[in-house]
């Protein structure tokens, strides 16, 4: 399908003032810290290249785990000797991990988990918990820092850090786009 580049909208992040938010009561540098952020939200004042994002993005294709083996079964449709061979000796690439691939001005581009977690300046490492219960010893440390013992779902029971927090996950890491709020 033929997208107009003209028809994107890039989302360029917002950069915090850490600087105005500690003037104003809200010092953020330890949690900032913890989270290994810093090197993240310096970065957010860097220059954004909107029409190379535009040109990546209209050409760019996912690479996973079921694209891998789409081009295995591709390789052996053109060449049945090739059944029950490795991807090595298919003359394919090795399958590490999901990529982003495309082209820009004709350059072939591969963006990874770790080449964003180097340009953001941290490390590729960090866990994600998924369904997990009201027992679990994460969120109960959860409602102990961040709901200050209060076990509460309301925003407005958040103390003011972590709110702070997550307004800036919400607004540089997660945007919806389409309004200011």
């Amino acid at each position: 399908m033929a997208i107009p580049t003209e028809s994107l909208e890039v989302q360029i992040e917002s950069p915090v003032d850490f600087g105005s938010l500690n003037r104003n009561g809200m010092n953020l540098d330890t949690l900032e810290a913890a989270q290994e952020l810093f090197p993240y939200f310096h970065m957010l004042n860097g220059p954004t290249y909107v029409e190379l994002v535009k040109d990546f993005w209209v050409r760019a294709e996912v690479y996973d785990e079921e694209a891998s083996i789409n081009e295995e079964i591709q390789a052996v449709i053109r060449d049945p000797s090739l059944k029950g061979k490795t991807r090595e000796e298919m003359g394919l690439e090795t399958f590490n991990e999901t990529e982003f691939r495309s082209a820009v001005m004709g350059v072939p581009i591969t963006i990874t988990e770790e080449i964003i977690a180097k340009a953001c300046r941290t490390e590729s490492s960090g866990r994600f918990l998924w369904n997990i219960t009201k027992k679990h010893a994460l969120l109960e440390r959860y409602i102990a820092v961040v709901l200050k013992g209060n076990p509460s779902t309301k925003l407005v029971d958040i103390d003011a850090n972590h709110r702070m927090l997550l307004k800036f996950l919400t607004e540089c890491f997660l945007q919806k786009g389409g309004g200011s709020d």
